[in-house]
């Protein structure tokens, strides 16, 4: 009896409207800059997280957190934009729009998406290159197998990630 008078008196309190204000005036700014930064990372920041997944895969470092970054990179691309407008349906502010995402994506990066994933590229690209050589060098060098096969890994997960940049490079002329 007593878990019933506990459930009828918080259903009771939440159908009554708080007289007080919940949250300060600046909140609902500061959500919809948020939700809308969030949404341009969803629709073009999705390539920052696979490409930076990729390069950290590349070197060795952590293969794990690059394969992460990799799937989680597509799976924002996917599920990104539908779970971003949810929230701010739910929070209850303006629709978030492509310009006003646009608007948010410059003013957290300071830089376009397009320039920021050339830079991006461009970091991979010396990366490979750099992966290259080192591979080149630890299995050319006759001095164990361990350096031998960790040569030929590095080799092989360069030029795994040599199409991709390839792509990048070429697709602003297609």
């Amino acid at each position: 009896m007593k878990l019933l008078e506990v459930f009828l008196t918080s259903v009771s309190m939440l159908q009554t409207p708080l007289q007080f204000q919940v949250f300060p005036s600046w909140w609902f700014s500061l959500l919809e800059t948020v939700l809308n930064a969030a949404y341009a990372i969803t629709i073009r920041g999705y390539l920052l997280i696979v490409l930076i997944g990729l390069m950290l895969y590349m070197t060795g470092l952590c293969d794990e957190l690059g394969k992460i970054l990799v799937v989680g990179g597509v799976g924002i691309y996917f599920v990104g934009p539908y779970l971003v407008s949810l929230l701010a349906t739910v929070a209850g502010i303006e629709p978030i729009t492509l310009e006003s995402a646009t608007s948010a994506w410059l003013k957290v990066f300071a830089m376009s998406d397009s320039e920021l994933i050339a830079l991006i590229v461009t970091l991979a690209e010396v990366l490979a290159a750099i992966c290259c050589v080192a591979g080149a060098i630890m299995y050319l060098v006759p001095s164990s197998n361990e350096l031998k096969s960790r040569g030929q890994s590095l080799i092989v997960r360069a030029l795994i990630l040599a199409p991709v940049l390839v792509f990048f490079q070429v697709s602003p002329w297609i």
